[in-house]
């Protein structure tokens, strides 16, 4: 027998022994029978997360959240066996667990049955003794969430295999957060990362504002004042003269502060000449 034909037999002896051992394995959290049906997955290759964990939740019939952002910039192997073949549940639940991917069923009190992915192979909810949601605002809610899940990625990068982690879910169209944790220090630490990403957040935002200028010409005034201001806040500035002897001028919350302080001082009616 040649070396290839060698390789190829060994492939499928592993490959039937994944299949056998499939039928062996009890449900996962949940204990529900796995729903009837087939996927057929992509052709060989290294794929992101995300796609292959789609065809898990299309052949359960749920969809799929991951336990923590991380998993979705790793990638799943489709070995030349399992290449653009057919296969139910009990199969890919094998070949992600040979690269630990391991699904779990939970029935979320608020957004019903998920199917949730774990690097856990012993993940239950059960774990998760504290909870809290937080309400955010659409133009604050990416800062946040990015910043709660970067706490939570980094906290459970450290923690021992095996042990219960963090888990968050979040929808952006009710801007509602949602943590579970099993320590309650670690659900105060993510909602302190949340709240200053949004404070800082909110420090940047640019906001329009206006002046009334009441003792000199508008247009005299701005020059005045983008001349008192350092070149990189007059780079950051926008400020337009407007009817009515006013000022318009759009800028973040600090730098408004500072032109505001700078209107009021310059604002002097000028000084008669004797």
């Amino acid at each position: 027998m040649t070396p290839d034909a060698l390789c190829h037999l060994r492939s499928r002896v592993v490959v039937l022994c994944l299949l056998l051992w499939a039928l062996q394995v009890p449900a996962q959290a949940g204990g529900k029978n796995d729903p009837p049906g087939t996927i057929v997955l992509p052709q060989a290759g290294s794929y992101r997360a995300p796609g292959i964990l789609r065809l898990a939740g299309k052949l359960h019939g749920l969809p799929v959240k991951v336990e923590n952002r991380q998993l979705n910039d790793e990638k799943i192997t489709i070995s030349k066996e399992f290449s653009k073949k057919p296969v139910g549940l009990a199969e890919l639940r094998i070949l992600l667990a040979s690269q630990s991917f391991y699904l779990h069923t939970w029935d979320h009190p608020e957004h019903g049955e998920l199917l949730v992915a774990s690097r856990q192979a012993d993940w239950k909810p059960e774990n998760l003794r504290y909870k809290k949601v937080l309400l955010v605002a659409t133009r604050q809610f990416d800062e946040a969430w990015i910043a709660v899940q970067n706490y939570v990625a980094t906290l459970n990068a450290g923690l021992e295999p095996g042990s219960a982690r963090m888990v968050t879910l979040a929808d952006n169209r009710t801007g509602k957060i949602l943590l579970w944790s099993p320590n309650r220090k670690w659900l105060q630490a993510a909602l302190e990362a949340a709240e200053k990403s949004i404070a800082d957040a909110e420090k940047a935002r640019e906001r329009l504002s206006s002046y009334k200028v009441l003792h000199r010409r508008a247009a005299r005034l701005q020059e005045a004042v983008l001349k008192e201001l350092p070149a990189e806040d007059r780079d950051r500035l926008h400020m337009v003269v407007a009817p009515g002897n006013h000022l318009l001028y759009r800028a973040n919350q600090q730098l408004s502060a500072r032109v505001l302080d700078s209107l009021i001082k310059l604002d002097k009616p000028p000084e008669k000449v004797r």
